[in-house]
């Protein structure tokens, strides 16, 4: 394993190896504490969506697969964190990203899926308990899981996309200004 090699077990290494005493050891594993910590609540979120819609597979009349979603999109989240981990203990750089891409193509079209069929559903669907029977019914459990999931992982990438696009726009006007300045200087 190389040095510049930056998984979480490296970076565990190295802050016990970079670290004096209790204190700089504390400080040193602050972030993957912190890191490995989120993980575990999300991996738990994701087993409890995966169990939602096992138990509940067919108790979504509205639409059947409302509870697959929760199912293969909890799947795929489990296979990520997989592979992440599989591919740092080994280190294949060109099989990581290969198997990303296809992860995240996967990924975004169960969301649209996702997306038409929770939406799809809202002004009709039926959550109540006296209407088990009706054709409109879902379990509230699967739908409002389906649907946080959908609202959370839309909220995520709306303000990813506005973040990348701010820091583009940033760059580009400091860029455009340090032209500027250098261009006056040249032609007095």
């Amino acid at each position: 394993m190389t040095e510049n090699k930056r998984n979480i077990f490296a970076e565990v290494r190295i802050a016990d190896r970079d670290s004096n005493d209790l204190a700089s050891y504390c400080t040193n594993m602050a972030p993957i504490t912190v890191r490995v910590g989120i993980q575990i609540f999300v991996l738990t979120l994701v087993v409890l969506m995966m169990l939602i819609g096992v138990t509940n597979i067919d108790d979504c009349a509205i639409n059947d697969l409302i509870p697959i979603y929760l199912i293969a999109s909890g799947g795929l989240y489990v296979l990520w964190l997989f592979i992440e981990i599989i591919c740092d203990c080994f280190y294949f750089p060109t099989v990581k990203a290969w198997l990303r891409v296809i992860l995240g193509v996967l990924s975004f079209g169960l969301f649209v899926a996702g997306c038409y069929w929770v939406y799809g559903a809202w002004g009709d669907v039926e959550t109540r308990s006296s209407f088990t029977e009706d054709e409109n019914y879902c379990n509230p459990w699967v739908y409002w899981a389906a649907f946080c999931d959908i609202a959370i992982f839309t909220s995520v990438a709306v303000i990813v996309f506005f973040t990348i696009t701010i820091s583009l726009f940033v760059q580009l006007r400091a860029f455009r200004c340090c032209c500027k300045g250098n261009q006056m200087k040249d032609n007095p």
